[in-house]
C-alpha cells in the first residue's frame, strides 16, 4: 500500500482531491440535478423575490414580503414613508397651504362678485370647475405624506387623476370656447 503523502497529484497539488461529483450548495441556492446522474447537481441561486424552500426548490415570497439576505426565509418589507417633520414634507405642505389659501381667496372673490361683468365674461361655471381641480391638486400633498393604508392609497389614486382631469377639462373647454368666438 502506498502512503497518501507519497502520491503525486496533478499540477503539483499537495492536498488530496475530493471524490465527489458536486459540492454542497450554499445558503439560498437550490440543487438542479444533472440528467442521467442522480448524485450530481448544479447549484442555482434563488433570484428575485424567491427563497430556498428546500434543497431542490425555490418559492416566491408573499406580496408584502421579501427574502432575507441569505434567501432561506421571507421577512416583511419595511414601510418607508415621509415624516411630517421632515423638511421634504414641511416645504410642500407649506406651499400647498399657500395654494389652498390662494384658491379659497379666488373662490371667495368670485362668489362675492358673482354678478359682475368680468366674472360672467370669464365663464363662472368653468372657473369654479377649474378652481375645484386646482384645490384637489393641492390637497393631494397631504395624502402623499400621510401614512399609507388602503383608504389613503385609494384616495391618492382617485384624487390625483381627478384633480388633473378636472383642471385640464376646464382649460380645454375654455380654450375651445375662445377658439369658436
Amino acid at each position: 500500500m502506498i502512503p497518501v503523502e507519497d502520491m503525486q497529484w496533478p499540477r503539483g497539488e499537495q492536498q488530496t482531491p475530493s471524490s465527489v461529483c458536486s459540492l454542497p450548495c450554499k445558503s439560498g441556492e437550490r440543487k438542479k440535478v444533472v440528467k442521467g446522474v442522480p448524485c450530481c447537481w448544479h447549484c442555482e441561486p434563488c433570484d428575485g423575490y424567491q427563497y430556498q424552500h428546500d434543497e431542490f426548490t425555490c418559492k416566491l415570497c408573499a406580496y408584502d414580503m421579501r427574502p432575507d439576505p441569505n434567501r432561506t426565509a421571507c421577512q416583511p418589507i419595511p414601510v418607508v414613508r415621509l415624516e411630517w417633520s421632515s423638511p421634504w414634507a414641511v416645504i410642500p405642505v407649506f406651499l400647498a397651504m399657500l395654494g389652498i389659501g390662494a384658491t379659497l381667496f379666488v373662490v371667495a372673490t368670485f362668489v362675492r362678485h358673482n354678478d359682475t361683468p368680468i366674472v360672467r365674461a370669464s365663464g363662472r361655471e368653468l372657473s369654479y370647475v377649474l378652481l375645484t381641480g386646482i384645490f384637489l391638486c393641492y390637497v393631494i400633498t397631504f395624502l402623499m405624506i400621510a401614512a399609507p393604508d388602503v383608504g389613503v392609497c385609494s384616495l391618492r389614486r382617485v384624487f390625483l387623476g381627478l384633480g388633473m382631469s378636472i383642471s385640464y377639462a376646464a382649460l380645454l373647454t375654455k380654450t375651445n370656447r375662445i377658439y369658436r368666438i
